[in-house]
């Protein structure tokens, strides 16, 4: 399903499934299995400690977040909120580009292909 609101389109978690399904050739039951699997996997190794690198797309991993005095909404006094461990997430290369339009983002994205085959 999608949503809309002015110009925002947010993508859900099925309509995901049925594009990906849909690219890859798999059916929808398959399809979400590998999502579910996916996200539980990246959860897990950020809950570690470890750094998930998806080449290309982005990098999830654990970040500290330290303690930091604000004003309480309920009657004003200074408050402090203590530290703790955020998950954060770095776009990639090929993702970043792609604010820039879909046409040279598959530009980037072939060059990225012929350097990681070069590597071999």
């Amino acid at each position: 399903m999608k949503s809309t609101t002015k110009d925002h389109v947010v993508i859900g978690k099925d309509e995901l499934i049925h594009q990906i399904a849909a690219k890859a050739g798999m059916n929808l039951k398959e399809t979400s299995k590998v999502i579910d699997a996916f996200t539980e996997v990246v959860r897990e190794d950020v809950a570690q400690g470890h750094e998930v690198r998806l080449m290309g797309f982005g990098t999830w991993n654990l970040r500290d977040v330290a303690p930091r005095k604000v004003k309480s909404i309920r009657g004003g006094d200074q408050i402090t909120i203590p530290a703790r461990k955020r998950v954060g997430f770095s776009v990639g290369a090929v993702l970043s580009q792609a604010a820039t339009g879909a046409e040279h983002t598959r530009k980037v994205a072939t060059a990225d292909t012929k350097t990681m085959k070069k590597n071999r």
